[in-house]
């Protein structure tokens, strides 16, 4: 896929985001990537590229305080590649990749860890999402 096309999908995604959640972002810059970096893959305890659909870097709204200002955006990478892997494999359609993966992203943002959000997706994957 065209990098323009799934900036496109990702930016609907991101518009689809409700307004509640949407208010409370600030100073975030989501960006597409082909590929994590091998830094990033050290980071997350991970070896293969193809695992990393997407990454949040940044102080989460939970930790910040009022000395926070005149910070660098945090970011949100989404890895392409990773996803279009993703989705060859599973045959899930792109929206669904991407909601999960932004969700998955901007729970970071808001200050959930790893772990909770495993405990959040296997609530998802026994509701049947």
């Amino acid at each position: 896929m065209k990098r323009r096309d799934f900036e496109r999908h990702l930016e609907r995604t991101i518009a689809a985001i409700p307004p509640e959640f949407l208010a409370q972002i600030e100073n975030l810059s989501f960006q597409v990537e082909d590929w994590a970096e091998p830094a990033t893959l050290e980071e997350v305890g991970l070896e293969d590229p193809r695992d990393l659909l997407g990454y949040y870097s940044g102080w989460p709204l939970s930790e910040r305080t009022h000395d926070y200002g005149s910070c660098l955006p945090d970011v949100i990478i989404i890895f392409q590649l990773a996803v279009e892997n993703h989705m060859e494999e599973t045959g899930e359609p792109l929206a669904r990749v991407l909601r999960e993966t932004v969700v998955h992203e901007l729970a970071h943002y808001f200050g959930f860890s790893e772990e909770e959000m495993d405990e959040v997706e296997r609530h998802w994957a026994e509701q049947g999402k």
